[in-house]
C-alpha cells in the first residue's frame, strides 16, 4: 500500500475512499499492531478500536465475505 494503514482506515471512515479489501487489509495490520501493544498489559490492555472502526469492519466483512 502506498498510504499508511492508519490513513487508509481513516479515509474509509470519512468516506474519502471505499471500505474495500484494501481497507480491511489495513485494519488487519493495525489489529496486529494493537495486539502487540495490548501484550504490554496494564492500561495498554484496555486499548481498542473505536466503535466506528468496528462498525466499518462488520459492514465490510458482510459485503466482501
Amino acid at each position: 500500500m502506498s498510504a499508511s494503514e492508519f490513513q487508509v482506515v481513516q479515509d474509509a471512515l470519512t468516506g474519502r475512499r471505499e471500505a474495500d479489501e484494501n481497507a480491511l487489509a489495513a485494519m488487519a495490520v493495525l489489529e496486529e499492531r494493537l495486539e502487540r501493544v495490548r501484550a504490554f498489559g496494564g492500561e495498554f490492555s484496555n486499548i481498542g478500536f473505536s466503535s466506528e472502526v468496528k462498525k466499518m469492519r462488520r459492514r465490510s466483512m458482510a459485503t466482501v465475505g
